[in-house]
């Protein structure tokens, strides 16, 4: 009898190891053991993910007002007249500015930090990541005080204020080509002169700028945010949408939008938004 007829009549079983068996074993117990210790710690992707979630979605109360509104006051940046989703439908308008946390950053920190991006939300609810506080850009404590028009400040997350490491808001002109990408505004721990901004009233055929300077802003009417430094509007780009973690977000603006009458296009209207008390 020949050895391949000898080779026909043996049967391996589950007992039987082959290979390097004793390696194979040794790495399914490390995985699992690094599985474990990493579910422990909190550093799998998963619940990364639920822990920004849980930090950037927390619902906040915003500052009540029936009027004007005031420096310290909590409040939310919405662009009322620009479509919502992408496509567009019709009954559907309004996106807030919040902060966004990019799939690189939810690495290493599950909260807004120094340098995250911001856009615009489809989500109408105030929540942490959509919420700023109203703050003096003179060092001075305006606490309480009326803001007016024409008159500077700056935009600080709220959550961020609370662990006492405010983030501003802030825009850096004439960036290196490709450096802020899609994205022009980025929260910034450093109060310089690109976070400052003032408020301006819209363009009326009946009254001008110059005469509403110094009167007070009144939430939810319609108001142009102005960069200090560069004079140049906040906007949404309502052309270039991106995948998020929750849904589409859309780029905000940089730039000046006049029609043929000098207004203010439809992207670069603002309302402090703010629930009115009843």
């Amino acid at each position: 009898m020949s050895k391949v007829d000898d080779d026909k009549g043996i049967v391996y079983c589950n007992r039987v190891l082959l290979g390097n068996w004793y390696e194979a074993s040794k790495l399914e117990e490390y995985k699992l053991n690094k599985f474990l210790e990493q579910m422990k710690k909190g550093d799998l992707m998963l619940a990364k993910f639920r822990k920004m979630t849980e930090n950037l979605n927390k619902p906040t109360v915003l500052t009540q007002s029936s009027g004007s509104i005031g420096f310290g006051a909590k409040i939310s940046l919405l662009a009322p007249h620009v479509p919502a989703t992408d496509p567009p439908v019709d009954d559907k308008k309004g996106l807030l500015l919040g902060g966004r946390i990019s799939s690189n950053e939810i690495n290493y920190s599950q909260d807004l930090e120094d340098g995250c991006n911001l856009v615009g939300l489809s989500e109408l609810e105030p929540v942490e990541r959509s919420t700023f506080v109203i703050a003096s850009a003179d060092y001075c404590n305006r606490k309480d005080e009326p803001l007016k028009y024409n008159q500077e400040f700056i935009l600080a997350v709220s959550s961020s204020v609370e662990r006492n490491k405010p983030l501003y808001v802030r825009y850096d002109p004439n960036p290196i080509p490709g450096l802020c990408g899609m994205y022009p505004l980025y929260l910034s721990k450093h109060p310089v002169s690109n976070t400052r901004w003032r408020i301006l009233p819209i363009q009326r055929p009946n009254i001008t700028r110059f005469e509403q300077e110094g009167k007070p802003v009144n939430v939810n009417t319609d108001i142009v945010v102005n960069h200090c430094a560069t004079n140049i509007n906040l906007g949404i780009n309502v052309g270039c949408w991106a995948m998020g973690f929750h849904g589409k977000v859309c780029a905000p603006l940089m730039k000046t939008c006049l029609d043929v009458y000098g207004r203010e296009l439809p992207n670069n209207i603002w309302q402090i938004y703010v629930p009115i008390a009843k």
